[in-house]
């Protein structure tokens, strides 16, 4: 497929679309333009040429920092350089300065910084709400002047100690003015023809004035600091005494950056005071949480309907309408559209942020988790990437302080009812000729705005954070034998991909439903992330991913990362339970070890010590069981706890609202409906995503997979309803098919624990056969249950006397896993549509050879006709497992068996790469299988087509026909043949690619440590060469 260009509007010659832009607000018609031409189009304004992004599909690719970079040159951005050089937002990528002054400022930003500006920020904020009330009801209020004025006047107190006093005169302050003339020039004079620039003298002469009297203004602030220096932990000592860590610089010059709160603060009063609702929802939330006493910072984060309303303003009126970016190489998005290298390239972020929803406000649109569920990058109000807004977190409790204490104290009306929005473009946007009236709710006397002191704030601050939910002081959270045991609560925070993790948080939260006192939360890491909880011990479950942490845990591990050693977590209590295979030596474990111990360096009490399973040996249940008896005997010690005999039975129940209600119960939030295109017997059914869903080639399909069970004589029609008080991804309170709850909501697979055997012993006569088998079970437990993959069903079949009663046998069932399937398939060739490749699961139990064992996952697969709908969720794959950005880069893949679904994928999106018009590196495909005429998968189809384009080389190893494969009989034994051919692949540059069973990787590993290996020796590995290679250009994705 030829990659095609972007749409463009008709223009003129030499001129372009010169004449159909408005210079001064240019955002109205790119918006246009978006409506009309869909999600990108190209424009030329007099032989500039400049391609928009308007889709969050799109921006995915265009924000891949492998791919694309921020420009800054010929952009609006660069006449800004003319003042502040290479600031944090003017600066040319690659720019040394930028990531000098980035981590230098960082720390200034950080949320303990921020927070501790609250005094200051309430303290400028207060003299403009004063000024309202001293001028009465009847004053016209200049929405956009007052809220720059407030921008500006806390920029300046909270990271300079310098007071502007804007809302003691008439006019702004001269730095204010100069400012807002000096951008709008700014913005002018980049879109203005060149030929007419040196004819604007009146224009060019303000520009200079303006430039000059900023510079006055920061060197004489920085002149006073020099000359008094102080110890304040501010943006100006950073930039003035900080060091980079790295280099050891210090920065230059200070910078000064354009301050958008006011622009955004402005946008926020429009939406809410042309939405009735929305104004009554914001006061009410107000009155609520902070009533008449003077706002305090843990106000801040209970304010959700506020919080949404801020989101859903920012979605309408960013004032950031675009970022300026550019790539080195040719580039293709969307699988069709070609950019040019060096091509200006703007995501559209006023067009794409109305990608996703309609023109109307309606806060609710972010709420309750629907906020967390946008598509990526489909709100964009702060940037995108390592280049992004650094004041964000700034910004926004500046934001959330003033439109808390606004509906507080006053009522709003506009000046102008028929007021419609309009908008002032500078580099930013905001609305104007936008007039308020402030009407005070109470005299001032009735409600106290007196500031606290920033030691106060802190405490109060910590207080809040650790007693939220339970309204106890932290002495009492510390001193937890005096507790009430009916008020304790229990947090099970886990990290899962492939669904073990989430199980042993599930059957925990369970068990201490059943513990006097416990009130369970299960979770995931990243639902955490900011807000560890103090009030209750908090037990992590998580591991990882060839060293990388689990989908839902990596914004977790990145938090933890960027917290710096102190008490931020003094009152946390916790415990950590990792999982892992042994095999991957370097990195087993990695990240269950680093949360453990950055938890602790960080300040938090370690309960016990962090426990740890191998799913690579035969004791992986049994650690786990061993390690919860220990985690229950701490925590009866500690909080004072003790178990309720006889409690664990589960009620059970499910609703059956929507399609995805199941998904939601299983607390799998991001599965979607997608519908079955084909299926055909290789397996390889296609299926079409659901919308707004994404992949990439190399990602995964998780799907929720259904078995009956028919054991406890129930009939198929027959409903039961049973209730629970512990936590459960079941869905209770509500009737539901006895069929439907076993064929969609548990694993009835699973080995059995020693603990699942124990409870089976209790429910069997001592005299009983069963009652030795079940001692036998026990005694070799690793043997016969583990290895064997013995379920509790298992074990029931074959001891027929044992009475258990089904309310038990739910109990002990964990929640119904995730299936994952590598994705066979490339979003070059189509972005809604995606292919699996799967080998069909049916053989003898290996613990009964007379039983008939059946792939849940791939049984269910092979039966969808097309038309079906299923639930689905992409996830991504290791970081790593993804074609790398260069198609120039040669790539040599091994797979084995249905390995080769991934490796299908990467062929094809070479193939459209090279049908497209590009040149593409060398691919070799080594794939082993049993022989050519059963399992050589797509060998006469796609392969065939591919292997013809000179598109891969395949190296096939049958092993059951090795003589038609080289005298090769499985994968590895093919790669030593032509490891030749590896290592001249290798040499050119090549990444090297692994997919395929435990066993076959091992395998693999062996001998490439062989080829790799100066001394040859296949037992130790090198401690140079090949660690060398894993770390950066070998990537492997196992599964089985």
């Amino acid at each position: 497929m030829c990659a095609s260009p972007q749409p463009r509007p008709p223009g003129w010659p030499i001129i372009g679309n010169l004449l159909d832009i408005d210079l001064k607000l240019t955002v109205l018609d790119f918006h246009r333009y978006a409506k009309q031409y869909g999600e990108i189009f190209a424009v030329n304004l007099l032989g500039r040429r400049a391609v928009f992004i308007n889709s969050a599909a799109l921006a995915v690719e265009a924000t891949d920092e492998k791919r694309f970079h921020k420009k800054v040159e010929n952009t609006v951005l660069e006449p800004v350089r003319d003042l502040v050089h290479d600031a944090l937002f003017t600066a040319y990528h690659g720019e040394e300065n930028w990531a000098v002054a980035h981590r230098i400022l960082m720390p200034a930003f950080s949320p303990a910084s921020i927070l501790s500006m609250f005094d200051d920020m309430n303290d400028i904020l207060m003299q403009m709400l004063d000024k309202w009330e001293r001028f009465g009801p009847e004053n016209t209020i200049d929405v956009a002047d007052n809220f720059t004025r407030l921008a500006f006047d806390t920029l300046g107190y909270c990271t300079m100690s310098h007071r502007m006093n804007s809302f003691y005169n008439d006019k702004p302050p001269e730095f204010v003015e100069a400012m807002g003339t000096f951008l709008t020039e700014a913005g002018l004079k980049f879109r203005r023809p060149a030929v007419l620039k040196p004819f604007m003298r009146d224009a060019n002469a303000k520009y200079e004035a303006d430039m000059k009297l900023m510079r006055d203004f920061a060197c004489e602030i920085v002149r006073k600091r020099k000359s008094s220096p102080n110890d304040r932990n501010d943006l100006l000592n950073a930039m003035l005494n900080g060091r980079d860590p790295q280099t050891g610089k210090g920065l230059s010059d200070a910078s000064i950056e354009d301050h958008t709160t006011s622009g955004f603060l402005t946008f926020f009063m429009y939406y809410v005071l042309k939405n009735p609702d929305a104004y009554a929802k914001v006061q009410q939330e107000v009155d609520a949480v902070v009533g008449r006493d003077p706002l305090r910072p843990e106000h801040l984060k209970r304010t959700p309907y506020i919080t949404a309303a801020m989101r859903e303003a920012l979605r309408l009126g960013s004032p950031i309408v675009g970022i300026s970016l550019t790539s080195d190489t040719d580039q293709i998005v969307g699988g069709k559209y070609f950019i040019a290298a060096h091509t200006p390239t703007i995501i559209a972020s006023y067009n794409i942020n109305r990608d996703h929803a309609a023109e109307e406000f309606r806060p609710e649109r972010m709420m309750n988790g629907q906020f967390e569920k946008l598509p990526p990058k489909s709100w964009l109000p702060f940037g995108s990437g390592s280049r992004s807004c650094i004041g964000r977190a700034f910004a926004w409790q500046e934001a959330l302080m003033c439109i808390i204490s606004m509906f507080q104290r006053f009522d709003f009306r506009m000046t102008d009812p028929a007021y419609t929005l309009q908008l002032k473009q500078m580099i930013t946007i905001k609305p104007y000729n936008f007039f308020v009236y402030a009407t005070p709710r109470y005299t001032s006397k009735a409600i106290s705005v007196s500031v606290p002191s920033l030691a106060s704030v802190r405490n109060a601050s910590v207080r809040n954070e650790a007693t939220s939910t339970s309204g106890r002081t932290s002495d009492v959270i510390l001193q937890t034998s005096s507790i009430s045991h009916a008020e304790q609560k229990a947090y099970f925070l886990y990290g899962s991909n492939s669904g073990s993790c989430e199980m042993f948080a599930q059957r925990l939260a369970s068990v201490a439903g059943s513990h006097e006192g416990f009130k369970s939360e299960v979770t995931t890491l990243d639902s955490m992330v900011k807000k560890i909880p103090r009030d209750g011990p908090v037990v992590v479950v998580t591991a990882s991913y060839e060293g990388e942490p689990a989908d839902n845990a990596a914004d977790f591990v990145s938090y933890l990362k960027e917290l710096s050693k102190s008490d931020v977590l003094h009152a946390v209590r916790f415990a950590v339970f990792g999982c892992g295979h042994s095999d991957w030596v370097n990195t087993y474990q990695k990240i269950p070890k680093f949360i453990d111990t950055a938890l602790a360096y960080c300040g938090a009490e370690r309960l016990l010590p962090r426990g740890e399973s191998d799913s690579g040996g035969t004791s992986f249940f049994e650690c786990f069981d061993i390690w919860e008896e220990q985690l229950w005997s701490k925590l009866k010690q500690v909080y004072g706890v003790s178990v309720q005999v006889g409690s664990e039975e589960r009620g059970l129940g499910i609703t059956l609202s929507s399609p995805t209600a199941r998904a939601s119960h299983l607390r799998q939030a991001d599965a979607g409906v997608a519908t079955v295109i084909d299926s055909r017997l290789l397996t390889s059914p296609e299926l079409k995503l659901p919308r707004g869903m994404t992949y990439r080639a190399g990602d995964y399909l998780a799907m929720q997979v259904d078995r009956v069970l028919r054991h406890f004589n129930l009939s198929p029609e027959q409903q039961i309803k049973i209730a629970s008080s512990s936590t459960s991804t079941l869905p209770l309170g509500c009737e539901i098919s006895v069929t439907v709850l076993l064929l969609g909501y548990v694993e009835l697979g699973q080995p059995a624990t020693r603990k699942d055997i124990e409870t089976l012993r209790t429910h069997v006569s001592q005299d009983s056969p069963s009652s030795a088998a079940l001692d036998q079970l026990l005694t070799h437990y690793g043997a016969e249950v583990v290895e064997k993959r013995l379920s509790v069903f298992g074990i029931l079949v074959t001891n027929r006397d044992i009475d258990l009663p089904f309310t038990k046998y739910l109990a002990m069932l964990p929640a119904m896993r995730t299936r994952q399937y590598s994705i066979s398939s490339s979003p070059t060739w189509n972005t809604e549509h995606v292919t699996l490749t799967l080998a069909i699961l049916r053989a003898s139990s290996l613990a009964n050879s007379q039983e008939i064992f059946e792939g849940v996952g791939s049984t269910y697969l092979n039966g969808l006709r097309q038309g079906d709908l299923i639930q689905v969720a992409v996830r991504q794959s290791n970081a790593a497992f993804h074609l790398p950005p260069d198609p120039h880069t040669p790539v040599v893949m091994f797979a084995s068996g249905s390995g080769i679904a991934p490796m299908r994928g990467f062929i094809q999106e070479r193939a459209m790469q090279k049908a497209a018009g590009h040149d593409v590196g060398k691919m070799l495909l080594f794939f082993g299988c049993r022989d050519p005429a059963s399992d050589f998968l797509y060998r006469d189809s796609e392969l065939a087509q591919w292997i013809s384009e000179g598109i891969v080389e395949v190296r096939p190893a049958f092993s059951r026909a090795s003589h038609q494969s080289a005298g090769c009989k499985y994968v590895q034994d093919r790669i030593w043949h032509d490891r030749l051919d590896v290592k001249h692949a290798f040499d050119d540059g090549a990444k090297l690619f692994t997919c395929g069973s435990m066993k076959a990787a091992a395998g693999i590993r062996v001998v490439m440590i062989k080829i790799f290996d100066e001394s040859g020796s296949d037992v130790h590995p090198p401690e140079g060469t090949w660690a060398k290679i894993q770390n950066e250009r070998y990537a492997v994705d196992v599964f089985g």
